[in-house]
């Protein structure tokens, strides 16, 4: 039951425009791509999650991209039931999202 928990793996749905990301393995860690979107400016297919992988605490840490930006941050990723809470940090700076399990 813990590892259901833990698991970052699912389709997520990301912002007001219904946006899904789907995270699942390859290979060794895991990667997010677009899977489908209201918002007309989404690519699908896009890698939004690359890297994503657990540390020696048990927590997932990988990188997300930011399409305003068009870069790539560190983010470490908690998966909480049906919440997956992302946690962006750059210098003094850091953002917390909430992505919703479909």
């Amino acid at each position: 039951a813990s590892s259901a928990q833990s698991n970052v793996a699912g389709n997520w749905i990301v912002g007001e425009q219904n946006t899904v990301i789907k995270i699942k393995q390859e290979g060794s860690v895991y990667s997010g791509r677009i899977i489908s979107s209201d918002n007309s400016k989404a690519e699908i297919g896009k890698l939004m999650v690359q890297d994503l992988k657990k540390n020696k605490k048990g927590n997932w840490e990988g990188q997300i991209y930011s399409p305003k930006r068009k870069e790539w941050y560190d983010a470490e990723f908690t998966p909480k039931g049906e919440i997956l809470e992302i946690n962006i940090s750059v210098g003094f700076f850091s953002k917390t999202m909430e992505w919703k399990k479909q």
